[in-house]
């Protein structure tokens, strides 16, 4: 399924900005999961270095068109030697499909890391306060990653509360019952089968973290899953900032996503932007700006290297935040309405709409 053996040179970039990686592994872990292993070259690893909780974005052909898919790394960087992802067969779903025919020796294009639902450097002050994981069904992935990871790199208390269809459908099952053994007064994972329990409800997630309060949570999995805890946990008094929440979305096909740009940069291209100031990396750089330009294309014009991946709305690589004026978004499957209300945008969708316009970029 996945491109042969082609005189690729893997440390070579794609037009897209992307890498040829080869498989070097494949791990059935339920009848419809299955884990890909990437072999990574040494002039590599410093580009595809992650954090707990990043994804990585494919390029895959299907049906004569080219798709791209993030799947979340169920690896952690401080324990495991090479990238996994994990995918789940969804009835339907072109890559997924795809995705679970590709063998060992197969090279797949892939985009770097990227993704803000992590687990950040230890720090301190945390060191005692409870990590919370909320994983329904494959959102398991990233979960398990910061899972893993807060493990070994801090002495946090962590609890893991994982929904499936059925026990057939556990993701990781075996590794999870071997770190419950080996964390038993760190970890603890509860288990909720829909055959058996039903749909995880508001009341039994108000009990599960009636004792862990004041956390840091992780939530990632179906939409109603999602929704129900995080509106629980919002209702109970923690604070937004400390509640993560990881939404997958399958982008639009390219055709649809150029007739989108299209559209925006008639929409902005009315708009003169006299000054486009850019914050980045401590330094502050003030550089021209083309009617109807992205943020993104307008840096990159500049010589500036901001921080940028898909370049398509939906992985967040190129987050940054509007300090002044204002910029359209052509799509945008990252930011929720808190973040937009507090001046964040993605600058490969956002165009400058005022005549100054002042960006920041995380350090």
């Amino acid at each position: 399924m996945g491109t042969q053996s082609l005189n690729l040179n893997p440390v070579t970039p794609t037009a897209h900005g992307s890498f040829h990686l080869q498989v070097s592994a494949v791990i059935d872990e339920t009848a419809d999961a299955r884990s890909l292993v990437f072999n990574l070259p040494a002039d590599l690893r410093g580009r595809f270095a992650y954090k707990p909780g990043q994804f990585l974005s494919f390029r895959v052909p299907c049906g004569g068109k080219l798709l791209t898919r993030c799947y979340s790394m169920a690896s952690s960087p401080v324990c495991d030697a090479l990238p996994k992802v994990t995918v789940k067969r969804v009835d339907g779903g072109r890559v997924s499909n795809w995705m679970n025919e590709v063998h060992v020796g197969d090279w797949l294009e892939v985009l770097p890391p990227a993704g803000h639902f992590c687990l950040n450097s230890p720090n301190n002050a945390d060191e005692q306060r409870p990590l919370v994981l909320f994983g329904g069904g494959s959102g398991i992935t990233p979960v398990f990653s910061i899972l893993k990871s807060a493990l070994l790199n801090s002495t946090r208390p962590i609890t893991l509360v994982y929904a499936n269809r059925d026990e057939a459908s556990v993701i990781f099952k075996e590794e999870l019952r071997q770190l419950s053994k080996a964390y038993p007064e760190r970890l603890e994972v509860f288990h909720q089968l829909d055959s058996v329990q039903g749909f995880l409800s508001a009341d039994q997630v108000r009990q599960l973290v009636r004792h862990r309060r004041a956390g840091e949570y992780f939530i990632c999995g179906p939409g109603p899953f999602m929704d129900t805890v995080e509106t629980v946990l919002l209702a109970l008094g923690e604070k937004p900032e400390d509640i993560h929440v990881e939404r997958f979305v399958s982008p639009p096909d390219l055709d649809q996503l150029e007739a989108l740009d299209v559209q925006a940069r008639a929409a902005a291209a009315e708009s003169v932007c006299e000054a486009l100031i850019i914050e980045l990396d401590g330094q502050r750089h003030e550089i021209a700006c083309v009617p109807g330009d992205t943020l993104l294309q307008s840096c990159k014009a500049a010589g500036l290297d901001v921080p940028s991946s898909c370049e398509e709305g939906f992985c967040g690589a190129c987050l940054c935040q509007i300090k002044e004026g204002q910029a359209l978004l052509a799509r945008n499957d990252v930011l929720t309405e808190r973040e937009l209300a507090d001046g964040w945008t993605l600058a490969c969708q956002g165009r400058p709409t005022g005549a100054r316009v002042h960006l920041k970029f995380p350090d």
